[in-house]
């Protein structure tokens, strides 16, 4: 019977800016027996296009931006839903504080951030500009043009979680009819209403002949919890918070523990 994995990028396949050459080995395994491999992430196309330059690792689709972008391995649009010019901006002014927050939006491609709006480390390096398709707006430029987005971020700068997760439900009251809000350690995802990872995988079982109880589901935050919610099979790590720890049924302490098992 076909199976199916869909995993999270950050903190799950891909630790400390890389990943494991045993999760690699098992990947090539698990898809040679003829099941199918997603990453399902928070990131757009242009956040994880880097992963296949520099690593040998094959995908049959990706679950992008939270579920707000779905696609087969060929890269063709199986769903696509955005965040409006409006709301963007309204986002924009609840974390124009830029001694607390980091703000950033994204399309299927291009992430975008607004001069002194951003000075994440990782983000702001010219290493990874590049390699996240990053592009810096001025902020008069920013109130000019129009723009859509699959998701909005924002992050705290000094990683306070109780600060995350005071922000992330000031802006579930405020736009609760626009997006839905999603919390990854300090970092909030903000995504079209309705949209999630577990939703977005729902989209490709069709497709690939995948019934529910062959998904296996694998995740380190709260932008995992859908997945968690909707499929049997839900594993997260040693290492994820306590309180997500209780809606996995596994835990594991690597990402090849639980390929291993979807292999058996």
């Amino acid at each position: 019977m076909k199976k199916l994995l869909a995993s999270d990028v950050d903190g799950t396949l891909y630790v400390n800016q890389k990943i494991h050459n045993k999760s690699l080995d098992y990947i090539k395994k698990f898809r040679e027996q003829g099941n199918i491999f997603l990453l399902c992430t928070g990131r757009n196309f242009g956040g994880v296009k880097h992963l296949f330059e520099e690593y040998d690792i094959e995908v049959d689709g990706f679950v992008l931006c939270n579920g707000a972008i779905v696609l087969d391995k060929e890269l063709n649009t199986i769903h696509n839903t955005s965040i409006d010019d409006e709301t963007i901006k309204a986002l924009f002014e609840e974390a124009k504080d830029n001694s607390i927050y980091n703000f950033y939006f994204a399309d299927g491609e291009n992430l975008y951030i607004i001069d002194g709006y951003n000075s994440h480390p990782i983000i702001s390096s010219a290493d990874m500009t590049n390699k996240m398709n990053i592009i810096k707006i001025k902020e008069s430029d920013f109130y000019k043009n129009s723009y859509c987005a699959n998701i909005v971020g924002i992050d705290i700068k000094d990683e306070c979680i109780n600060k995350a997760n005071n922000k992330k439900v000031d802006i579930e009251k405020k736009f609760s009819e626009k997006v839905s809000v999603y919390r990854n350690l300090s970092f909030i995802d903000i995504v079209p209403k309705n949209t999630s990872k577990g939703e977005g995988i729902n989209k490709v079982l069709n497709k690939f002949g995948v019934k529910e109880d062959n998904v296996f589901v694998i995740g380190d935050s709260w932008n995992d919890l859908s997945m968690f919610e909707k499929y049997k099979n839900s594993y997260t790590f040693s290492y994820s918070e306590e309180s997500l720890k209780v809606h996995a049924k596994n835990i594991v302490d690597n990402f090849y523990d639980c390929i291993e098992d979807a292999i058996k």
